[in-house]
């Protein structure tokens, strides 16, 4: 072997190695990422659901063995909080029944680039430019300065802002979710119908297919993959999105909060030992999380079995 072939050799080695340190400090974010937000926090949480904690001292804590105590609690606060639940499902049901399907006929509006498309895109896209804690705020102001002005200017006796009275905190808490949750959606159905093959659709219209023909046989059925995954993580989610509830009311959303609203404050304030009687310590708070994840798995697992099955085929 010649001195030209042993320096090519080590040359290609060397620009392996150069290659192999490359990828390795490149995904080692997205591994360690993983590991302590997903791996170690899941495990710390089944371990610390049968666990309780006692006081010391001052500062102090000993953790002891708690068998199924702290699932009893949760439970038990499940199901004292049966209007969460039920808040939770009403927000469900908006994100599947509303934002889903006009979602779809907007992104198909703008998939055709029909007049204003571009703008209505551009107001569309809006709550994901900007911070959604800006847009609560001037949600705030219109639903309640705003909205006392136009009462006001009209004669109309109010008893107070939509996010102050508790007849109308649910319906404008919704119409704030509904808007902040449609930009999103839009994005990824505009993207799923830009891979439509155009050919497809252009032989429908020679056919006389109208606009909305395409739409249900055409580009529902070839995009529905998405459109399930979409319904899939709203369910998924069900129990875990506060639905801009800490947004809109902070800590005093009452009697419209959501179950993902209520551990997210929770969370945020509770401790190893609970502070106040109207706080979950953080061993039932775990266990509380493993009771929803109980729940909410196979749900999420049939229903997606259910729209692979009976949902529309592209074939």
């Amino acid at each position: 072997m010649n001195s030209a072939t042993i320096k090519k050799e080590r040359k290609l080695s060397k620009t392996k190695t150069n290659r192999l340190i490359f990828y390795s400090i490149f995904i080692a974010v997205p591994v360690i990422h993983f590991l302590v937000f997903y791996v170690y926090i899941n495990i710390n949480s089944i371990l610390m659901s049968f666990k309780e904690y006692e006081l010391t001292g001052a500062h102090g804590y000993v953790a002891v063995f708690a068998g199924f105590k702290n699932f009893a609690a949760a439970w038990q606060g499940l199901v004292s909080r049966g209007f969460m639940v039920k808040n939770s499902l009403i927000f469900l049901a908006s994100d599947c029944l509303i934002i889903t399907p006009l979602a779809v006929l907007f992104s198909f509006y703008l998939y055709r680039r029909a007049p204003l498309s571009g703008f209505f895109k551009a107001i569309l896209f809006m709550p994901q430019l900007l911070s959604g804690v800006i847009l609560g705020l001037l949600y705030k102001y219109i639903a309640s300065d705003v909205y006392l002005w136009l009462a006001e200017k009209l004669n109309i006796t109010v008893s107070g802002g939509l996010l102050d009275t508790v007849q109308t905190q649910l319906g404008a808490s919704l119409a704030f979710n509904i808007f902040m949750g449609f930009g999103v959606n839009v994005l990824l159905f505009v993207g799923a119908m830009s891979g439509v093959n155009a050919a497809v659709v252009e032989s429908s219209e020679i056919d006389g297919a109208s606009p909305m023909q395409q739409l249900w046989y055409i580009i529902i059925p070839l995009i529905f993959t998405t459109i399930a995954t979409v319904v899939i993580v709203y369910i998924s989610h069900l129990f875990t999105n506060q639905y801009n509830m800490y947004t809109l009311f902070g800590n005093g959303a009452g009697r419209t909060s959501t179950l993902g609203y209520f551990l997210y404050v929770q969370a945020m304030e509770s401790a190893l030992v609970a502070p106040r009687d109207n706080l979950l310590s953080y061993p039932v708070l775990s266990a509380l999380g493993i009771v929803l994840t109980a729940i909410i798995l196979p749900i999420t697992m049939y229903l997606r079995h259910l729209m692979n099955k009976y949902g529309p085929s592209a074939d």
